[in-house]
């Protein structure tokens, strides 16, 4: 069983052993045969005697939107709608290894002063890693697709109603029959199931588990665009499923909260099963990526059930491998999504949204514009908006 781990706790304690955690690991190598650089990680140090190594980053992402306001359903678009520049993420991240199959991760969120990651992963060999701690649980390629390396400003709708975001917990993962016809990814994991630290609540964690055909004998990175130009193509398709109970409906950046229709909930309320297919493919400039979801929660103390639905599919290009007067910088993304949450009302969601980016330094510095089109219906009722954002996501 999981320990318990409240919000409260942590924020409580982090400053007391984070900190002074990082200082140690940086003042160590101080006294080894070492070299520093800055590297496309941050700032660098790393010991070729031991394969020991640190890094330290920093990230931010600033947005201008016309519709700062979340449009989810019809009533929502009758909201006055703000608009307006914020600094989206602000972050600085830590990872090290101090033994050969030992690695360590922690990302902290200075703008909402909130722990992300924390997490601590022994890699014994490509077909067994063993993780434990809090971060994003590895259920599908959108939400582990770091918000830093995506197509577009925001993802799809379909990721605030299926994600399973961060969670504490401990995951087994590895690679078998690798460069084969049968390449293959697994993960398997007890999570916390109350989302972003918050421990177990004292009834059935979540079960999760991942499995990844990399049929092209190639794996494709969690990361979206083109960039690398792969010659020959990188793909996966996969497969996820999960079950938990919990007082939470859905999950978040934010922790754990409630779907519309839902009111917050008691300790294991909620029943959830959810399963996801998965497909990503990538060549040259040319990118495609899809996800089709399925949810069903049980409400055990009122009674009723809901099936959800939902996913989106997306395609990146970069025209400067068709015509190469184009500035290879540049890249166009396409993405439809739509939501079917099974409510009462009949609640539908679409979405299309149209992106560009400019590519100063790989993801670690670029521009993104993208407009999307919003709908929402609700019982015979629809309503739909346009919103436009502007974003710039770099890293130090």
């Amino acid at each position: 069983m999981l320990v318990t781990c409240r919000n409260r706790y942590l924020s409580g304690i982090l400053p007391s052993w984070v900190v002074p955690l990082a200082l140690v690991l940086v003042a160590l190598p101080l006294h080894a045969e070492n070299s520093w650089d800055y590297g496309k990680r941050g700032l660098e140090w790393s010991d070729s005697s031991t394969g020991s190594y640190l890094w330290l980053g920093l990230r931010a992402q600033l947005r201008y939107s016309s519709i700062e306001n979340s449009l989810r359903i019809p009533d929502d678009f009758d909201s006055p709608q703000n608009s307006g520049g914020s600094v989206n993420r602000s972050r600085y991240k830590l990872g090290a290894r101090w033994h050969k199959d030992v690695t360590f991760y922690h990302e902290y969120d200075l703008r909402n002063s909130q722990l992300l990651d924390l997490r601590s992963t022994w890699v014994s060999n490509p077909g067994f890693n063993l993780r434990a701690g809090q971060w994003k649980a590895e259920y599908n390629r959108e939400r582990t697709d770091s918000s830093g390396k995506q197509q577009f400003a925001e993802r799809s709708i379909s990721t605030y109603w299926f994600t399973l975001d961060r969670q504490w917990g401990v995951m087994a993962s590895g690679r078998l029959w690798q460069g084969q016809q049968a390449d293959t990814s697994w993960w398997g994991g007890v999570l916390g199931g109350n989302g972003l630290n918050e421990g177990s609540d004292g009834g059935r964690p979540m079960v999760m588990g991942r499995w990844q055909w990399n049929y092209t004998g190639d794996v494709l990175p969690f990361s979206q665009s083109a960039l690398k130009r792969y010659e020959h193509p990188h793909a996966s398709l996969a497969f996820s499923a999960a079950a938990n109970d919990s007082a939470y409906t859905r999950f978040s950046s934010s922790g754990g909260g409630q779907l519309p229709g839902y009111e917050e909930g008691k300790d294991n309320q909620y029943r959830i099963y959810q399963a996801m297919q998965e497909w990503g493919w990538q060549r040259g400039g040319l990118s495609f990526q899809q996800e089709l979801h399925w949810k069903s929660i049980r409400d055990r103390v009122n009674g009723g059930t809901r099936d959800m639905y939902g996913g989106y599919a997306q395609v990146g290009w970069f025209p400067s491998e068709r015509w190469q007067t184009v500035p290879d910088k540049l890249e166009l993304a396409l993405r439809a999504a739509y939501v079917d949450p099974d409510s009462p009302e009949d609640l539908q969601d679409m979405e299309y949204t149209l992106a560009v980016n400019w590519f100063f330094n790989g993801h670690r510095n670029k521009l993104t514009f993208d407009a999307t089109y919003i709908s929402a219906e609700d019982d015979g009722r629809r309503e739909s908006e346009y919103r436009y954002q502007l974003q710039w996501e770099v890293s130090i």
